[in-house]
């Protein structure tokens, strides 16, 4: 395939890679255009940030902008309105298939939001639940409010703010595990995928079989160029 860019838009965050070169990540507040390199062909993913996009389009003459179909090759969405599912977890779904085909698949995105997803063996999206990410957990309740994404408050906490901090966290945490429980009770052949931001170091507390990719939808972005046409 000709060399091809490949950019996934987040709220926070803007990534890119070329094919399976290095990943480069800018804040949406830090991004500029002109960081990009010139490829042939361009393929963007993005939920949110519509005005970036444009600035984007801009750069390219052949530009791609993946939207959510009700199927796709190896993957069929559970969603009766398929653009009601956010491009990035299809797109994830899509890249966690390419790493583990024929497998029944949970895919969690530890990101802004927490996002689940089930997709079995067959390729047919079994639907998915979206959550409040652990800094909407934080600034939930205007009392304790913060905006802070420290983990490690594990256990009971002997001052307010950890102890709304430690919280959260468990909230969290708690939530990932019984996802991750009660699929395991329902599938063989299975796999857990945690990815996004936030999957390292939940990860680390979670004591459970799963495998992490930073970059799934990315890898997602450039399942579906590679076999678009």
């Amino acid at each position: 395939m000709k060399r091809s860019l490949f950019i996934d838009i987040g709220h926070s965050a803007i990534k890119w890679r070329v094919a399976d070169s290095v990943v480069v990540t800018q804040s949406i507040e830090g991004f500029s255009a002109d960081s990009l390199p010139q490829c042939p062909s361009v393929w963007v993913s993005y939920v949110a940030h519509s005005d970036i996009v444009e600035t984007i389009k801009k750069k390219y003459s052949s530009l791609v902008i993946i939207r959510t179909p009700a199927e796709y090759k190896t993957l069929s969405v559970a969603y009766p309105i398929p653009n009601e599912l956010g491009v990035d977890r299809f797109l994830a779904m899509l890249g966690a298939q390419k790493h583990h085909p024929n497998k029944n698949l949970l895919i969690i995105d530890i990101g802004s939001a927490l996002t689940v997803d089930v997709v079995a063996e067959t390729g047919k999206h079994q639907g998915g639940l979206i959550m409040p990410g652990l800094v909407a957990l934080r600034s939930s309740f205007e009392k304790f409010a913060t905006n802070s994404d420290l983990k490690g408050f594990s256990g009971l906490q002997n001052a307010t703010k950890a102890a709304w901090l430690g919280g959260t966290e468990s909230m969290l945490v708690s939530s990932i595990k019984s996802q991750i429980d009660d699929f395991l009770d329902r599938y063989t052949n299975s796999k857990v995928i945690l990815t996004g931001g936030g999957a390292k170091e939940t990860a680390s507390v979670l004591n459970m079989d799963v495998e992490i990719y930073d970059n799934l939808v990315l890898d997602g972005i450039e399942c579906y160029a590679e076999t678009s046409s």
